[in-house]
């Protein structure tokens, strides 16, 4: 009797932390449910069309958008172009958000919901403008809350900038990461069966160069110094990938972010059917990153241009792995005494 005693106690008490936890979120004034179908930004979906210009503030990071002829570019970016689908989505969410349960009014409870100052704690600030520079939308976001029964029902808390009142609005709305997120990653993507050789020539000017003879022969390397023991020839292929969907960890225009003169790493690929890529390899800011020269002529001429047209102005920082392929070296294709 003792222990089915302490287990109601328990529960009992449970539930009194429970109901303290949502008086707390929502006392003070006499509250009521928002009108059926309110949206958290009432004036959004009626002129997304008209929408041009977006900043979103969290903390250090300010982000801003601009419709720039049709395409949405990244201003702290020098107008590196944005992950179009995403905003779209965004937008799209954002204008959607319904407003469903109030939730407190007190500031001291913000941070709860992470609703709290944009500029110091975890939410998120984003105003919308049209293209005559009005503001159309401004919200603060929050908190999450997933739909448990996965039915749909997502939520996010939010708070209408100028007023006291957090609400829990339904819809999904993902406002996280850096700029970087938001930016259209993919640099170029070309498949490595298109390879015909590679010549890869590091800082110190050492030079490897791997080829084949046709589409369907494994690649080797050329004059291999006697007696060396290379790898396998899926090993030796693998630098053939490093331009297969290769995304930037972040990006800069060329004209502020120039490559050293000397101590570069250079990658040089040429496809059967004579596509050109000169990569130039240099460190900046602890990452690495990358200029890419493309060339082309005849058949290839067309696309040369799409892709000198889409790299030229830019210098990438590139995942890791990628610039570890990109500055291949003898030694990495050489197997180690013993065979391990």
């Amino acid at each position: 009797m003792q222990r089915r005693g302490f287990l109601f106690l328990l529960g009992a008490t449970a539930v009194s932390v429970a109901g303290a936890a949502a008086v707390l979120c929502t006392e003070g004034e006499t509250v009521s449910t928002a009108p059926p179908g309110e949206r958290a930004l009432p004036k959004l979906a009626p002129n997304l069309g008209q929408i041009a210009r977006f900043r979103i503030n969290r903390g250090a990071m300010r982000a801003n958008f601009l419709l720039d002829d049709g395409r949405w570019v990244v201003i702290e970016k020098g107008g590196y172009p944005a992950d179009e689908a995403k905003i779209h989505r965004m937008l799209s969410a954002l204008a959607d958000l319904t407003l469903i349960e109030p939730k407190t009014n007190r500031p001291e409870l913000y941070s709860r919901l992470s609703l709290d100052d944009p500029a110091n704690g975890k939410s998120t600030e984003i105003v919308v403008q049209n293209k005559a520079g009005d503001i159309v939308g401004q919200l603060i976001v929050g908190r999450w809350r997933p739909d448990r029964l996965g039915i749909g029902n997502d939520g996010v808390y939010v708070r209408r900038v100028g007023g006291d009142r957090a609400w829990l609005a339904r819809g999904s709305l993902d406002l996280s990461g850096g700029i970087a997120d938001w930016l259209d990653r993919r640099i170029v993507d070309v498949p490595a069966g298109r390879f015909k050789k590679m010549v890869f020539t590091s800082a110190s000017g050492d030079a490897l160069t791997i080829s084949r003879s046709g589409l369907t022969a494994d690649f080797a390397v050329e004059n291999p110094p006697p007696g060396t023991k290379l790898k396998d020839a899926a090993a030796i292929s693998m630098p053939a990938t490093a331009l297969e969907r290769l995304d930037l960890t972040d990006v800069a225009p060329a004209s502020e972010v120039k490559p050293p003169e000397s101590g570069v790493a250079i990658a040089e690929y040429t496809t059967f059917d004579g596509l050109d890529f000169r990569v130039t390899l240099f460190p900046r800011d602890k990452a690495d990153w990358i200029a890419v020269e493309v060339s082309g002529i005849n058949d290839v001429a067309v696309e040369a241009k799409a892709l000198r047209d889409r790299v030229a102005r830019w210098v990438y920082a590139i995942p890791p792995e990628r610039a570890k392929l990109l500055k291949t070296t003898l030694g990495d294709l050489t197997e180690k005494a013993g065979g391990s």
